[in-house]
């Protein structure tokens, strides 16, 4: 019960951020409650919010729907929260309420400028990036590709199976769907416990070369772009017949050849 309510509430600090919304939201309840509560509109957004929120954080609920939709989008049920209708509301009657118009313009300013500034711009260096290639995936991972379909074509192989971690995962078969991939990301779709396996070894700022050699194999991946780390893996890479083909920003491409006596 414990670990589940400081999951739910570690999904409620993540999804807001830093943000003063959450702040905006819970104001305009309470101003909503303790002023308007017997108005239908009011009632409908405060019965909305308690419905939903129970549901967020009763844990019960919160176990049912995590089964159903998986933990990485429970987020999601706080986009049914009625912020938008909350606000306006509260906004709209404390401003009506005054009967000066030089106060309800000051007030509607106020909550205006705490709208703008309460939240976080999505067009801000690092959200967006320019690319080159017609099918928008960061360049890095299109050079992946490339390199990977280059082999492929001049050693005559019929399929291309890659594994690699989070950063090239999410875009690698968005830019060619005839990839082959024991997981995608975080590890989803991983059919076997050696696929993830291979995952977290890959994932790992130290991983054990010779290991993730050996489960890539037993993957069928005939290459693999791996993260660059400080350890040097070509020794143990080319024990299990992986070859380095090129490298691509911060990846260094695998191809299995023969492997070595």
């Amino acid at each position: 019960m414990k670990d589940m309510m400081t999951w739910i509430f570690s999904i409620w600090k993540l999804y807001w951020d830093d943000g003063f919304y959450p702040y905006l939201l819970l104001l305009a309840i309470a101003y909503l409650l303790i002023f308007h509560r017997k108005k239908s509109g009011a009632r409908q957004v405060l019965i909305s919010f308690g419905a939903i929120l129970f549901v967020f954080v009763c844990p019960l609920t919160a176990a049912i729907i995590r089964a159903c939709i998986g933990s990485d989008v429970y987020w999601r049920v706080l986009w049914l929260l009625p912020l938008i209708p909350a606000i306006a509301a509260a906004a709209a009657w404390l401003v009506s309420t005054r009967r000066s118009r030089l106060t309800q313009t000051l007030i509607m300013l106020l909550l205006i400028a705490a709208i703008a500034l309460g939240g976080r711009g999505m067009l801000q260096e690092g959200n967006f990036i320019r690319t080159a290639n017609r099918q928008k995936v960061p360049d890095t991972v299109a050079r992946i590709c490339n390199i990977v379909q280059d082999a492929a074509r001049s050693d005559g192989l019929s399929e291309i199976r890659i594994a690699s971690d989070d950063g090239a995962n999410a875009y690698i078969r968005v830019y060619d769907a005839s990839i082959l991939m024991p997981f995608g990301r975080w590890g989803k779709g991983a059919l076997t416990k050696n696929d993830q396996k291979l995952y977290d070894e890959i994932i790992s700022e130290t991983p054990h070369y010779k290991r993730l050699a050996r489960r890539a194999r037993r993957a069928g991946c005939n290459f693999l772009a791996l993260p660059q780390r400080k350890k040097d893996p070509h020794r143990a890479m080319a024990q299990y017949g992986y070859e380095e083909i090129g490298t691509s920003g911060p990846y260094t491409i695998y191809q299995l050849k023969e492997p070595q006596a």
